[in-house]
């Protein structure tokens, strides 16, 4: 791999220092989970083991995600883009008995991480790309939560969105990963460029204290005065108050 390539895919540090002075290009607005669910401080999330290897999520993304799961309570989940699987097994570790999973990767070995643990059986696996096909057997609305992390260029995080969208229920959420991190001068990531397009019609955001961002049918409705009052306007990083504590560290 060229060595400037891999500055930047693998340092995203460097990648975010430098698109700060790319004004446009991260533009959603910050939101606070803690302003999000009245239930949000006295929901816990609890870590059995950390995550693995490269490609596993960041602790701190799967802490908001779980934070979203356990203050939400949903029964049918979809994760797309699994991988090893630690992600979906953290998420069946902080749901209900009777709650369902459905992962999606074209790994055909993916799911290592959960699979021979108690909470195998409640993981459906499924082996192949995103498109119509894979996702047949699924009605419209009946995914109260959707998480997509598979590929990651524009044409990619579009095609997939265009398609999972459909299926989330009205009060569900929808959740990307990556949407600030890494990848930008690569090439690599066009999650933040195909959601400021998408922003434009649909009420998105980005989690604070993490590389999440993330949607709700229910924000264009009857919960969008919940969803103005947990947005937060962006802030100078050299007016920040040290004292503040109501936003979350990532």
């Amino acid at each position: 791999m060229n060595p400037v390539k891999n500055f930047f895919y693998y340092r995203p540090f460097a990648d975010l220092a430098l698109c700060h002075f790319l004004k446009k290009r991260l533009t959603l607005p910050n939101i606070l989970l803690s302003e999000l669910f009245d239930n949000f401080e006295s929901q816990p999330v609890t870590f059995h083991q950390f995550p693995r290897g490269a490609w596993s999520t960041p602790l701190a993304d799967v802490a908001s995600l779980l934070k979203v799961i356990v203050c939400s309570q949903p029964k049918r989940l979809m994760e797309v883009g699994s991988f090893r699987g630690y992600t979906a097994l953290y998420l069946a570790q902080h749901i209900a008995s009777d709650a369902k999973i459905i992962t999606v990767d074209q790994y055909p070995d993916h799911g290592e991480a959960y699979r021979n643990t108690p909470y195998s059986f409640m993981i459906e696996r499924r082996v192949g790309k995103t498109n119509e096909e894979i996702f047949q057997q699924d009605l419209p609305g009946s995914y109260d939560f959707i998480f997509l992390d598979a590929d990651h260029s524009y044409a990619s995080v579009k095609h997939d969105t265009e398609l999972l969208l459909p299926l989330l229920s009205p009060n569900g959420f929808f959740l990307w990963h990556d949407y600030a991190n890494w990848g930008y001068f690569d090439g690599k990531n066009g999650v933040p460029e195909y959601l400021k397009e998408l922003s434009e019609r649909l009420p998105i955001a980005h989690i604070i204290g993490s590389d999440l961002a993330i949607y709700s049918p229910a924000w264009a409705g009857e919960q969008k005065q919940l969803y103005l009052k947990a947005t937060q306007p962006k802030v100078n990083p050299n007016q920040v108050d040290v004292w503040e504590t109501t936003s979350l560290r990532g």
